[in-house]
């Protein structure tokens, strides 16, 4: 007489896949619950943190924006004689310092620095203007107003007639801002520079480059221009 086949079904093998995940789970259960624990913690302190920065750039923002609010509207009041109006910018000065006190390392920070420097480069106060956009910058260089702290610190330079400190600003605009839309300017401005320093290979090499990698680019024109001219006493 035959023997009966024994049929191995679906549920047979289940039931030995989850009895060795249970003996696993025995056999590792205190490394497991301690590895738990453990991402458990991590997770939690990063979402306080994440929570506490968001919390923290939000208060920044707010009291940024009540300065800058008043600041917009200054600049709006066209009849306002300028002397009158750099007075009271002056002035706004100090409640973008408390931003900047208050909130050392938030993005308002960044936009305080850089504000405060505009404005004492508006009043021609260049070597004050040079720190607060040094300082906006070094709070948070990957942050946009970092780049117009930086081009704003070489034209301070530019102003002071330190034209080589200015050079290398404007290289280091050029190399970390790379892909910037508004890097022509800075070339531009670069080479306007080595015309000033007589050093016209220079600033032919500046504005080749900007002819030929910008060509959708407004300052292409003008940079061909200044090559004609430069042609002249080359």
């Amino acid at each position: 007489m035959a023997k009966a086949r024994h049929h191995h079904y679906p549920e047979d093998i289940f039931i030995k896949i989850t009895k060795k995940i249970e003996h696993f789970i025995v056999k590792h259960l205190k490394v497991i619950i301690i590895n738990i624990s453990v991402v458990i913690i991590v997770l939690a302190a990063y979402f306080s943190v994440d929570y506490i920065f968001k919390k923290n750039e939000g208060k920044a923002q707010n009291a940024f924006d009540k300065v800058y609010l008043v600041y917009t509207d200054l600049l709006n009041k066209e009849d306002m004689p300028e002397e009158e109006l750099n007075k009271k910018l002056i002035n706004l000065n100090e409640n973008f310092k408390i931003v900047l006190n208050d909130f050392p390392k938030s993005k308002a920070a960044v936009k305080s620095a850089y504000y405060i420097g505009n404005t004492l480069y508006k009043t021609r106060k260049y070597e004050e203007a040079v720190k607060y956009f040094e300082q906006g910058y070094t709070i948070n260089n990957k942050f946009y107003i970092s780049f117009l702290c930086l081009q704003k610190k070489a034209s301070s330079y530019e102003q002071l007639g330190e034209y080589e400190k200015a050079v290398q600003v404007y290289k280091k605009i050029e190399n970390e801002f790379s892909d910037s839309f508004i890097l022509p300017t800075v070339l531009f401005n670069l080479a306007q520079i080595y015309e000033k320093q007589d050093k016209l290979e220079k600033a032919n090499d500046v504005y080749s480059k900007i002819v030929s990698s910008f060509q959708w680019s407004s300052w292409k024109g003008f940079a061909e221009k200044r090559q004609l001219l430069i042609k002249n006493f080359m």
